[in-house]
């Protein structure tokens, strides 16, 4: 009866653990600085693909040219 008893709250055991383990990370992820932290990096990341984007888009033609004096 021992055999099948221990099983069976260890089971529970690391049933509950994880449980609370998975709440508190779940608070965490949903906090308002990490949502906030999460938003700034993403309108970041999209400026700097946009600025990438029209960087690509402008012909070297309309760049200035170095003048040549020495």
């Amino acid at each position: 009866m021992l055999e099948t008893l221990i099983p069976l709250v260890v089971n529970k055991s690391v049933e509950v653990i994880v449980g609370i383990l998975l709440e508190k990370f779940c608070k965490w992820v949903l906090s308002d600085a990490n949502i906030k932290s999460a938003n700034n990096f993403l309108k970041m990341q999209i400026l700097v693909l946009y600025l990438d984007w029209v960087l690509r888009k402008i012909s070297l033609k309309y760049l200035p040219e170095k003048s040549q004096k020495r």
